[in-house]
């Protein structure tokens, strides 16, 4: 972004700094370099450190002639950091002599172009974003490495069911890909492609092991069939690199110099390069999922999981449309209530849901102070009407208007929307989006709905069973806190776990030193507050804000926590400490997340960094413990031949539909499945609730 580039000459040099180059060090020495962690002497600025250079020569003259330096102090500041003086000089000064040979002219790049997919492999591997932003940058200046297209050419042709069937045979991996009326399968170099429905092609392949990218894109019949992926590139690039905005097969292929070659219309030569693709991928993207030690990540967690989600996208949920229309309605009238309220307040009539508008209504007509403004106008964001929710009837009104026309738009009018012919809403579920490997929802997210609010508890009411099934809410119990104490050690939260207490009664008995059965219900809550909050580096103005105290009670606070629980803020330390080395967090099963922001120079962005990776540590754990638990589930419902099937997952929770014969037995499996996914110190606890509706189930 610099327009105005100056070349630094000596004079320039000189000009800008106030001494000649050759001096810098003794600059250096006197001033130090913050940004080098060059310590100088305390209380000498640039300014006064060029004067006294200038005057003295040098560093050693000026020490020589420390007598005649102006002013008492700074002579006393300099004489007590002498030592300091001349090791920051040291550090300021390149040394020059060592004994390199270098021949440059070989890494030029204008006598070499560049391999711009190895510089992508590496800068990956060894996480340097910042480059790997930038090589798409060299097309305009400089050409790229030419890639040998021959060697990686894909020879194809369409093949009959029965020799698909034998050359599967003979080989022990096959990369795949498909639609649902024609399959290219790649085996040992050759793509072929079958005319034939996807569930045919299934039944051919049946026994060798399969290598696809995205296996769950794919028709579902290979996965209803029961094949499973040995390998997925799509799944593998997540794992390596969770940070990315997509995993396209193309951008994976460029990445390893894979040209391949396809002489087909446009439809066939998709296909046929999606086979051929993820095939090539699989030897290097396994290569470095060992290198990673997250081979077994893969192969017992999320490979499995991809039919079990499969399998909740195909079965989907019901939903009673007569009770989401009834609160539908109630809504919508309640909205047009508050936007008549609100226009009266206002003077006139204005959209409520433009901040532009909003603003001026707030902060212009009605004066209420407003201490953020931006090029584009006032802000309106939730925390600005938090603090001015108590100065005007309008701001509640708007709150409240936000919150309903949200729940409206989301799910109480696109959810009869997102029916299928079976009458049931059917998800998809988002394996390689978060970066803490938690899964997600779409088209329609069905894993926001609140459930602290009774709207949402409403919404969650129109969730029903079948008729001759009922719904099992199995959720884990507080799972985030009971990995912080198994990380941690700490005895009060593995204590008040195991004694089945009130963890939060117990830990604001501990940080205030009272018996748990004389605190109210508001030191309660603020042990709750603390207790989810100072693990994510909640601060004293954070903490004020949710409790609606001073800071300085809210500091007093985290202090005391901090004092009476310290095995807490020890793994904290020792987490952010060991990701900022590393450059990656690492859950309890291997997954990693890069932390750059660690590493930032910016204050704010390196505090962002720490709560990234204690939380990436803890909900990344929580995220895999309920993979695992989703997975033996399934498997077990599976082999047991029971009726009852996994519909929905959110975040912590699992909800099953199970037949009304089969309650007592799913109930235990689910408990002992998900108690059981990882051994935790103290053990995970779940919490089983059974009902017609979700809500039900969950009450």
């Amino acid at each position: 972004g610099v327009s105005d580039v100056h070349v630094y000459t000596p004079e320039r040099v000189e000009a800008r700094l106030g001494v000649p180059g050759d001096k810098v060090p003794d600059l250096i020495g006197l001033k130090g370099d913050t940004s080098d962690n060059i310590p100088g002497v305390p209380g000498i600025g640039d300014k006064t450190a060029a004067d006294l250079v200038r005057q003295f020569g040098s560093l050693e003259g000026v020490y020589e002639h420390l007598d005649e330096v102006p002013g008492p102090k700074r002579r006393e500041n300099l004489a007590a950091h002498r030592e300091d003086a001349f090791r920051s000089k040291r550090l300021g000064t390149i040394k020059r002599d060592l004994d390199a040979e270098l021949d440059v002219d070989p890494a030029a790049v204008v006598n070499d172009p560049p391999d711009r997919s190895t510089m992508k492999e590496l800068f990956r591997k060894f996480e340097f974003r910042g480059l790997l932003s930038r090589v798409d940058e060299l097309e305009s200046h400089v050409p790229a490495a030419p890639v040998d297209a021959l060697d990686v050419a894909v020879s194809w042709r369409s093949a009959e069911l029965d020799e698909l069937r034998r050359l599967a045979a003979a080989t022990a991996v096959v990369g795949l890909g498909g639609d649902p009326d024609r399959t290219a399968v790649a085996i040992d170099g050759e793509v072929l492609v079958v005319e034939a429905p996807a569930a045919t092609v299934a039944g051919a392949l049946d026994g060798p092991a399969l290598v696809a990218h995205d296996f769950k894109s794919l028709p579902h019949a290979f996965l209803q069939a029961g094949l499973a992926p040995a390998f997925d590139t799509f799944l593998a690039s997540y794992l390596i690199d969770p940070g990315r905005t997509d995993y396209q097969l193309e951008e994976l292929l460029a990445e390893q110099a894979l040209d391949l070659q396809v002489g087909a219309d446009a439809d066939t030569a998709r296909i046929v390069r999606v086979a051929a693709g993820a095939e090539r991928l699989r030897e290097p993207l396994a290569r470095r999922l060992e290198e990673r030690q997250q081979t077994r990540l893969l192969a017992d967690i999320e490979l499995p999981l991809v039919a079990v989600l499969a399998a909740m996208e195909d079965v989907g949920v019901r939903i009673d449309f007569d009770v989401l229309a009834e609160i539908a309605g109630r809504v919508t009238e309640e909205v047009a209530a508050i936007e008549a309220r609100a226009f009266e307040l206002a003077g006139g009539p204005f959209t409520i849901g433009s901040p532009k508008q909003l603003g001026e209504v707030l902060f212009v007509q009605l004066g209420l102070p407003s201490d953020r403004k931006g090029k584009t106008g006032y802000s309106t964001d939730a925390k600005v009407l938090a603090k001015i929710r108590d100065q005007h009837e309008i701001v509640p009104l708007v709150e409240r208007w936000r919150e309903l026309t949200k729940l409206l738009s989301t799910y109480l009018l696109a959810l009869p929307a997102a029916v299928g012919p079976d009458g049931r809403v059917h998800t998809t579920f988002k394996q390689a989006t978060a970066a803490t490997g938690r899964l997600s929802s779409t088209d329609p997210n069905l894993q926001n709905i609140p459930i602290r609010t009774a709207l949402g508890r409403e919404i969650r009411g129109a969730f029903v069973a079948e008729p001759g099934f009922r719904l099992l809410a199995a959720d884990y119990s507080q799972v985030e806190l009971r990995i912080l104490a198994h990380l941690s050690g700490e005895p009060v939260l593995r204590s008040a776990f195991e004694r089945g207490e009130d963890v939060h009664r117990a830990t604001a008995a501990e940080v205030l030193g009272r018996d748990p059965a004389s605190l109210s219900k508001t030191e309660r809550d603020r042990a709750k507050a603390v207790n989810f909050g100072i693990v994510y580096g909640i601060s004293s103005f954070g903490l004020s804000a949710n409790l609606g105290i001073s800071r300085e009670e809210a500091q007093t606070y985290i202090d005391l926590y901090r004092s009476r629980i310290p095995r807490v803020q020890e793994f904290i330390a020792r987490t952010i400490e060991e990701t900022r080395e590393r450059g990656y967090a690492v859950t309890l099963f291997g997954r990693r997340r890069p932390v750059p922001e660690l590493r930032a120079q910016n204050r704010m962005t390196r505090s962002l960094g720490e709560r990234l990776a204690v939380n990436s540590v803890i909900q990344g754990s929580a995220a895999d413990i309920i993979k695992v638990a989703m997975v033996a589930c399934h498997r077990r419902l599976r082999d047991e031949g029971l009726g009852a099937r996994l519909v929905l997952t959110i975040h912590d929770e699992l909800l099953f539909e199970v037949p009304d014969t089969e309650t007592t037995t799913v109930t235990a499996l689910v408990r002992e499945e998900m108690v059981n996914a990882y051994p935790l110190d103290p053990p995970l606890g779940v919490d089983v609730g059974i009902g017609t509706t979700w809500l039900d189930a969950k009450e």
